[in-house]
């Protein structure tokens, strides 16, 4: 995980990479959501606006929070979240 030095305040070049994020296909977004490094969001989820996502999310979900958690979770796909 890349550290930035409080003396220097630069990245080195070992430092420079962070764990990528990947946002699956059909997701939502709400304004102002962190969502950390290495975090893998599944498809068709909603991110909550404010929302803190430090773990991953599994597919047709709904979650918001800080840290988020699961409010709902669809188990037969996105018509069932549609309705929320």
């Amino acid at each position: 995980m890349p550290y930035i030095s409080i003396e220097s305040g630069k990245l080195t070049a070992e430092q420079k990479y962070a764990y990528p994020v990947t946002i699956g296909d059909d997701c939502w977004i709400g304004g102002g959501a962190i969502i950390c490094p290495g975090v893998t969001i599944g498809n068709r989820c909603v991110i909550g606006a404010g929302s803190v996502v430090t773990k991953d999310v599994a597919d047709d979900s709904v979650v918001a929070g800080n840290p988020a958690k699961i409010i709902r979770q669809a188990s037969d796909g996105a018509e069932e979240l549609a309705t929320f």
